[in-house]
């Protein structure tokens, strides 16, 4: 039988989401200087340098909820609060909306084919490597408090 889990530990040690989100920009890259696809059009930057401030700023408002809140806003840490205000009251994940966002945004502002093509990979792997860990983390360190807000709010949107 597995031991009990400590909801004291960090849902990982690893830090997944800045180097997913490097992995999918440099894999997309490299896959655009080697297989040459086409580039997005050229109008497409504009729409992606708006994209990469929105995620910026809900970044930023993630952020502020989180130190209102006095608990980490780290992947690899362990939280001391549950976090279900600001854009926590629509998303259980605002903050890996961002993330997709933002690698969304630098694709359509470096006309990436490639990254773009890469971005829906990006956030199956934010699920499975950050955030089933961090609910299960927050399940065991929050119990019925966390399983009601997981049952009001969605994962994504």
């Amino acid at each position: 039988m597995a031991p009990a889990a400590n909801p004291e530990n960090p849902p990982s040690r690893i830090p997944w989401p800045p180097l997913l989100i490097a992995a999918a920009v440099i894999a997309g890259r490299a896959l655009d200087y080697f297989l040459s696809p086409p580039a997005l059009p050229a109008g497409a930057a504009y729409p992606g340098y708006a994209l990469v401030a929105l995620a910026l700023l809900s970044d930023i408002w993630c952020a502020r909820e989180f130190r209102r809140r006095q608990t980490t806003i780290m992947p690899h840490r362990a939280v001391s609060a549950l976090v279900t205000s600001g854009p926590y009251r629509y998303s259980r994940n605002p903050i890996y909306i961002s993330h997709v966002a933002l690698t969304l945004g630098l694709a359509l502002a470096m006309r990436s084919l490639s990254v773009a093509a890469l971005t829906p990979l990006l956030a199956a792997a934010l699920t499975r490597l950050s955030i089933l860990p961090e609910e299960r983390h927050l399940a065991e360190k929050f119990g019925p408090e966390f399983a009601a807000y997981a049952a009001r709010t969605p994962r994504w949107l």
